[in-house]
């Protein structure tokens, strides 16, 4: 289990407030749509368009954000919030695997957009949120 610390917490909250939530999902799961295209195996509805811009990716995006919205505001209690969803990715065959690649690229959209911003302090509080997301989701796999 991940420890988020109440500064930690503090570091992620700021950012997801001041982040266009939706935009940079939509970029990280473009990215690891093409750095891991392995990923794009349960998407055959978006007809190979993995772009950021794209209607299926952008779809997406906004249940991803909307589910680490959720996970921000949550994120001692992050098993709970994720039991249904952590299920449902089981069910449907998600390699969990995935979770943590999504958060890597996600870490990357970080960097990109926050530049010198992105301090080591910063990096770890975003690596260890998106840790701990993936620990929550796979943990109704079995």
């Amino acid at each position: 289990m991940v420890n988020i610390t109440k500064k930690e917490a503090q570091i992620i909250t700021d950012i997801w407030k001041h982040l266009d939530k939706q935009g940079t999902t939509a970029l990280a799961l473009e990215r690891v749509f093409t750095v891991y295209p392995w990923t794009t195996r349960l998407f055959g509805s978006f007809n190979k368009h993995f772009k950021a811009s794209e209607s299926g990716v952008q779809g997406h995006a906004a249940k991803v954000a909307g589910a680490l919205d959720k996970a921000v505001h949550n994120l001692h209690d992050l098993d709970n919030v994720f039991h249904q969803l952590s299920e449902k990715h089981q069910t449907i065959g998600v390699d969990t695997q995935n979770f943590k690649l999504l958060g890597q690229t996600f870490i990357v959209e970080l960097a990109i957009l926050l530049k010198g911003r992105l301090t080591p302090e910063v990096h770890e509080a975003a690596y260890k949120f998106f840790l701990a997301v993936a620990g929550a989701l796979s943990a109704q796999y079995h």
